[in-house]
């Protein structure tokens, strides 16, 4: 019964990213380890012999396509501090905060979950991609299922221009 709420803010929040007029298209990527198993340890990549938490310094990597979805930004119009002069802003753009829903919804073929080091491409239109890295889930809920959000940083060295 109590799940009845978050359930109904999912379904609610899907709604407003798939059909917002602010909403981009993307496109989910997952990076992959190239390595070979001699150097993994039981599936984990290995740095000298000893086994690693995450493969963010390996070197050969490739990303396979997981699906396409719809973008919204969560808070275009953050705070932002000014300049010592307080003539200007320094930008507040070190993150960026989305909602992000897959093309499919959960349980439907062709529908994935979004994870930490995900990189989602932002279609700006058949040349342009802009590139974010999803470097934290978060949600603004304490019931599960939780309402994700997730926190990007751009990533302009992926970027796929024209």
């Amino acid at each position: 019964m109590l799940t009845n709420v978050p359930k109904g803010i999912n379904r609610m929040a899907r709604n407003i990213v798939i059909n917002h007029p602010n909403s981009f298209e993307c496109q989910i990527y997952r990076k992959y380890v190239n390595r070979n198993n001699e150097s993994m340890i039981s599936g984990m990549p290995t740095i000298g012999g000893i086994g690693v938490m995450s493969a963010e310094d390996e070197e050969d990597i490739s990303y396979d396509f997981l699906g396409s979805g719809y973008a919204l930004q969560a808070e275009p119009f953050s705070p932002s501090p000014m300049m010592e002069r307080q003539d200007a802003n320094n930008g507040f753009a070190n993150e960026f905060r989305f909602l992000i829903e897959p093309e499919q919804p959960t349980g439907a073929d062709g529908s994935f979950m979004i994870k930490k080091g995900d990189v989602m491409l932002i279609v700006i239109s058949d040349e342009v991609r802009l590139a974010y890295e999803i470097v934290e889930p978060e949600t603004v809920m304490n019931i599960s299922p939780f309402a994700m959000r997730y926190v990007t940083n751009r990533r302009g060295d992926l970027d796929l221009l024209g």
